[in-house]
């Protein structure tokens, strides 16, 4: 019942669609039904005016027909007839297509022939529930499914011609069998955005991608794939600033961004990011000490799940993945889904024994460097035939107003008390600070180096730059050396527990012993017959010597 509920449901969407509400029979009907339409229109006008001026219907019919078998009808008139049914052409049918004519266009002209009626067979709803579930069987497997539900008459020809017929909401691509989202993104229909009323630099698009490649890492040497963080200017498809990092984090977004800033001395009004926590973390989007409202820059986010939004960013790591992954180093460190599965299934074992070595990181990034050169430079249609470089030339810079290396300083919000101010368990001491004691500053600190750090007020005037004086247990000197040490002791920690499950594993739920002794335990379905007694001493044994036979060779 309920798989009928939710085909109804289906066909009711399908019924919300324009053509369905309000159908033109002449704009749905085929070329061919418009083609007969058009010669019975020729045929029976004519006898249209006839009407009109007081024949009647009857009279001007039998008129046409008579003038078609003495062949005295003009020759238009005959060739209209021929093409129609010739001189078999009957009467009823002319008056039918007359009549038909005088009340309503040549629209009333359509055959109306829909075919022969199709028999209903019982199973036509379920196979319909069953072809539309999200594991996507195919017509055998419904044909195979209704036979085993006890549904006579069902072959896999009949299905798929059935399926096939109904509309494309119940059909190979509907909701139920591809999911309600996945057909919302790819089978509904969505606005396209404009670009035309947006300025060179105006707004930023970023994300990261995984890499396509396998490198090696530069630490160990073991294949790896690296992380890329683009920043993309939506107007001219350049890229201003990238950064590449063994995984993506606010670190990695934070410095790709403050890399296009640098390069291009510009800031933009906009980002256009999704919510991910390496774009929207705290140190990035705080209202008063995150990165992007330091320099004014406005957030805008991406709706979750929806990748059209982003469809920049997204089609560009595509170009990534099409025009270099799969060319950097021959071809044969490519990882993509669609990478012949047989090169790389060995990769391991081929690296230890020597016969293939990795590309390193530094290689990959040299590559990757020259290749966005190329497609800087390279026309594009959505541009019109320019190249992204000649669009971003139109750029009208808006100053960053920051020697380089504050670009890249995070804040963080603190309270001063005795002239300290404690930052990620480092205290710093300025004598300056005494004027703010218990009240809350905008701290900035260096992410690889601790000895010192800027603290400004709450308006962003600048107070005091204050110098370390005690670490609260043992910490790196640099920020970044202490989150790898972080990351290091979750993954360590996470390696524990699967030693644990897999410890835990070992041990059998169901030893050999308990086996045999619920064997042991099992009670037989019927009690075996007891056996005969033994014959005893003077007891006589009747022999039926007509029935007995010696089976003996």
């Amino acid at each position: 019942m309920g798989a009928l509920l939710k085909m109804t449901k289906d066909i009711r969407q399908m019924s919300d669609l324009p053509a369905a509400l309000n159908p033109n029979p002449w704009e749905s009907a085929s070329e061919a039904a418009r083609s007969v339409a058009n010669y019975r229109e020729a045929l029976v006008s004519p006898l249209a005016d006839l009407v009109t001026n007081g024949a009647s219907i009857n009279n001007a019919v039998r008129l046409l027909k008579a003038q078609l078998d003495n062949g005295t009808a003009d020759l238009r008139t005959q060739h209209m007839a021929r093409v129609l049914g010739g001189k078999g052409l009957s009467e009823p049918n002319l008056k039918r297509w007359l009549s038909a004519y005088l009340k309503g266009d040549k629209a009333a002209l359509l055959p109306q022939y829909a075919g022969r009626e199709r028999k209903a067979y019982g199973w036509e709803a379920r196979a319909v529930a069953l072809y539309n579930q999200p594991s996507k069987p195919g017509f055998a497997d419904v044909t195979s499914k209704l036979i085993q539900e006890g549904f006579d008459e069902v072959t896999e020809s009949r299905v798929k011609r059935y399926v096939k017929a109904l509309p494309a909401t119940l059909g190979k691509f509907s909701p139920s069998r591809i999911g309600p989202k996945l057909h919302k993104l790819t089978r509904q229909a969505y606005q396209p955005r404009s670009l035309e009323d947006i300025l060179v630099g105006e707004i930023y698009a970023g994300d990261g991608h995984t890499a396509d490649c396998y490198v090696g890492h530069p630490n160990t040497g073991k294949p790896f794939r690296p992380e890329l963080t683009v920043w993309i200017d939506i107007k001219s498809g350049f890229v201003p600033g990238w950064w590449m990092t063994e995984s993506e984090s606010t670190v990695s977004t934070m410095f790709a961004l403050s890399h296009a800033m640098r390069m291009h001395n510009h800031v933009p009004a906009w980002v256009y990011v999704d919510r991910g926590p390496g774009y929207r973390a705290k140190l990035l989007s705080d209202e008063f000490t995150g990165f992007y409202g330091r320099f004014d820059i406005g957030l805008i986010g991406a709706r979750a799940g929806n990748p059209h939004g982003k469809g920049w960013i997204e089609r560009f790591f595509r170009t990534v993945r099409d025009k270099h992954d799969k060319f950097f180093a021959g071809g044969l460190v490519y990882c993509g889904d669609d990478m012949a599965p047989e090169t790389n299934r060995r990769l391991s074992a081929d690296l230890a024994m020597g016969r293939r070595e990795l590309p390193s990181l530094k290689q990959y990034v040299d590559s990757l460097s020259a290749w966005l050169e190329h497609y800087h430079n390279q026309p594009q249609d959505k541009l019109s035939g320019r190249t992204p470089a000649q669009v971003w030339a139109e750029l009208n810079p808006v100053s960053v107003e920051l020697d380089a290396s504050a670009i890249a300083r995070p804040r963080a919000e603190c309270t001063v008390g005795r002239q300290t101010v404690r930052l990620h368990n480092r205290m710093y001491y300025a004598e300056a600070l005494a004027l703010f004691d218990a009240q809350k500053v905008h701290v900035e600190y260096d992410l690889h180096h601790d000895g010192r750090v800027w603290v400004f007020d709450t308006k962003g005037r600048f107070v005091a730059e204050a110098k370390l004086v005690n670490k609260i247990g043992v910490l790196p000197t640099s920020r970044l050396e202490e989150g790898r040490d972080r990351r290091l002791q979750g993954q360590l920690k996470r390696l524990e527990r699967k030693v644990d499950e897999a410890r835990g594993r070992r041990n059998d739920p169901l030893t050999a012993d308990d086996q045999v002794a619920g064997i042991e335990s099992l009670q037989p379905l019927l009690p075996p017959p007891p056996p005969p007694p033994p014959p005893t001493t003077g007891d006589v044994i009747d022999i039926d010597l007509l029935s007995w036979k010696d089976d003996r060779k």
